[in-house]
């Protein structure tokens, strides 16, 4: 298992760092730890080359150690670690797996690093642990390391509550921290689908990459009648299955693909077909089946089964199979997104983080919001305060994983719209845990004649009938999700994956909309900074008087994501540089800004340059600023000003770009891009719930916004 780098949280650069490694070059290299490296640089997108994050290669390290050249080997290692330590905040280091240990405790000496004690706790008894950590201690002891505590893994799970509260207190006894406990896992031992594919030089014959996302937990050997296989794998209850079978067995493939379309029928990962055999002559490469095959991608809507195609013998097959060893690898979402889950349970990363500062390893940054505090400061909102958030396209592949992911990590409570029943078979065939989450058919949902009556109501000399209300409410889910928010039965929606900007944002203007102007702002997430840009996707040419109320709003919103608002009125002239209608309006909306929010620190008209860069902005600026060149919301002039401009900083820099949230309405609605990942309806579906908190939170801020 991988840290969560929670030091990530707190410094915008950190580095992670192997001093012995397998191979130069990851990619073709054998030995575990390149993988290791490969997944953490892929997983935190770890900004250099996977290949500067590793010291010196582990034959060259063994033979060094054999030939009695410690002192080279050590020389090697520190050179190449402070060469990347150079380009990080922090580096976070593996330990090197090589020898008893001794050679970790000198390399941690020599790069000056704290460790952190780790223990294997599975089959041995309290007492053995103690002794182990103990020897550990001892030797770090003598080379001076300090130690910032010990974390346990792979305890089972009946002795993880015992081995939490008992050895804790040993721990401390001995001077020790106890920083976690994690258990054994069967989903981390568990082979994924896609992994099968390497193994047994297999092609994907039917299904997509994401149904091929997800671990299976038995093979089956499918040599029996269609139903005696079926009976088997319904009696076997929760497994799920990968079923191995010949390529002539036209009747299992048909019989298990008919059977996922079904509620009732058995969990199955995926279909391997393997070489029919000299005396057999029918295979899937018979042109009907092909066009079968086609037709069956072509034509259904749903998730497909995947069935892999090897051309070894069933024997081979399965022989391969049983060396198969569960991994996490970059590609791996579910499983590190599992492991993440179980860091953020299991560590005490604020007893970590405590400890690293505690012995100045951590330097206090400065007061800016990165993408990883960010990230972490929306999620623990969500975690300590959960909201209730409706996701009208619930049959979808992504918002279904999304929702898993969401309920499963405890970040929201969440209601999907649809059929039950297509909802529950989408959700089996993708390997979505929706256990937790709450299914709702507009269409037979008992409070349909209240939501109308409210729809009347919102409508009224609007012109709009009991009939077309009633139409809208169960026809339109995005309708029926912001009637379930304006009734209170949720906090907020979040929709647009498979739907327009305009067919999500709509109902939300017609129902949710007060006074106050709507606006939007974009969070962008650049390498080492957050910044808000507003608005960029709502109004067109507003005035002074809306762009008083934009920069209002979107400091209100910065306040309440953690971002200190420091607001930048953009133009094209520098506080008066140059004249003309445009600038005079940007001018007007700064003194309706300080006249109603004299608090609100806001200046402008300002150039983007002497914004964000302080050198800048003392060329520019004589005058003390307390935004120029440090700005953190940035309120455009107008929407083909904005939109262009976000759209330029994205491509440019990479950045994310957390958005459109909308801004002005009563209750929080957000947008989703069609193009939208797994990730990105997670972390709307979380800044809709942090939206949600501050709808119903005491007046603060500006007080310019609900929502």
């Amino acid at each position: 298992m991988f840290p969560h780098l929670p030091a990530q949280r707190h410094l915008p650069f950190v580095g992670y760092f192997a001093p012995i490694g397998g191979s130069a070059n990851p990619d073709g290299g054998s030995h575990p730890i390149d993988r290791h490296l490969k997944l953490i640089h892929d997983t935190f997108e770890l900004k250099y080359d996977v290949k500067q994050m590793m010291g010196v290669p582990e034959e060259e390290a063994v033979r060094l150690v054999a030939a009695g050249q410690r002192s080279e080997l050590l020389d090697r290692v520190y050179a190449s670690f402070a060469a990347y330590k150079e380009m990080h905040d922090m580096v976070i280091v593996h330990g090197s797996g090589v020898g008893s240990g001794k050679l970790d405790a000198e390399i941690a000496n020599a790069i000056s690093s704290p460790a952190i004690i780790t223990c294997q706790a599975k089959g041995k008894s309290l007492g053995d642990v103690r002794r182990k950590i103990l020897l550990k201690k001892a030797l770090l002891d003598d080379h001076k390391i300090p130690q910032l505590g010990v974390c346990f893994n792979k305890v089972p799970l009946f002795d993880r509550n015992i081995m939490m509260t008992q050895i804790a207190n040993k721990l401390q006894e001995d001077g020790l921290n106890f920083l976690g406990a994690f258990p054994e896992d069967a989903m981390l031992r568990a082979v994924r689908v896609d992994e099968v594919l390497p193994a047994l030089e297999a092609q994907l014959m039917l299904g997509s990459n994401v149904t091929l996302d997800q671990e299976y937990s038995a093979v089956y050997v499918a040599s029996q009648r269609l139903e005696e296989l079926l009976e088997l794998m319904t009696n076997d209850g929760d497994t799920r299955p990968l079923v191995v079978t010949s390529r002539d067995r036209l009747d299992i493939v048909m019989g298990l693909l008919a059977s996922q379309v079904s509620i009732a029928g058995p969990n199955v990962a995926g279909i391997l077909l393997t070489h029919a055999g000299g005396a057999r002559k029918r295979t899937y490469a018979h042109p009907l089946m092909s066009r079968m095959f086609e037709g069956l991608a072509k034509g259904y809507q749903g998730s497909l089964l995947p069935i892999l195609s090897t051309n070894l013998t069933m024997y081979d097959a399965v022989r391969r199979l049983d060396r198969l060893t569960g991994a996490v690898l970059p590609t791996s979402t579910r499983k590190i997104q599992h492991c993440k889950t179980l860091f953020d349970k299991c560590m005490d990363a604020n007893s970590l983080v405590a400890g690293l500062e505690k012995e100045e390893q951590l330097i206090t940054a400065a007061r800016r919001v990165t993408p990883k505090m960010f990230a972490h400061s929306i999620k623990s909102k969500c975690l300590a305060n959960p909201q209730h958030i409706v996701l009208p396209e619930g049959s979808e592949p992504r918002v279904l994983k999304a929702a898993s992911e969401v309920t499963l990590r405890g970040l929201a409570r969440i209601t999907l719209l649809g059929d039950p029943v297509t909802v529950a078979a989408e959700a089996k065939k993708l390997g979505a845990d929706i256990s937790n989450c709450r299914v709702v058919d507009p269409k037979t949902y008992p409070a349909v004649d209240k939501y109308v009556e409210q729809l009347l109501e919102a409508r009224k000399g609007k012109n709009m009938t009991p009939e077309a209300a009633h139409d809208a409410v169960t026809n339109d889910v995005n309708m029926f999700g912001v009637m379930m928010v304006a009734a209170g039965e949720a906090a907020g929606m979040v929709s647009g994956a498979i739907h327009t900007t305009a067919a999500t944002i709509r109902p939300a203007m017609q129902v949710l909309k007060t006074p106050n102007l709507v606006s939007s702002v974009f969070f962008m997430c650049l390498p080492d900074k957050v910044l808000v840009y507003g608005d960029c996707a709502v109004n067109v040419a507003p005035s002074s008087k809306d762009l008083a109320s934009i920069a209002a709003c979107s400091a209100d919103t910065a306040a309440a994501f953690g971002i200190e608002p420091r607001v930048a009125m953009l133009s094209y002239s520098t506080m008066g540089s140059g004249a003309g209608p445009d600038v005079q309006k940007v001018a007007d909306a700064v003194k309706l800004v300080k006249a109603l929010h004299p608090q609100l620190m806001v200046e402008g008209p300002l150039q983007y340059d002497a914004a964000i860069d302080p050198t800048v902005a003392s060329v520019k600026i004589k005058a003390a600023s307390e935004v120029a060149g440090r700005a953190t919301v940035f309120v455009f002039p107008d929407l083909n000003t904005g939109n262009n401009t976000y759209k330029a900083v994205q491509q440019a820099t990479g950045a994310i770009a957390m958005g459109p949230v909308m801004q002005g309405l009563r209750k929080p609605v957000n947008d989703l891009s069609r193009g939208c990942t797994v990730t990105d309806i997670v972390n709307t579906v979380c800044v809709t719930c942090v939206q949600a908190m501050q709808a119903t939170a005491p007046t603060a801020g500006t007080g310019a916004a609900a929502a």
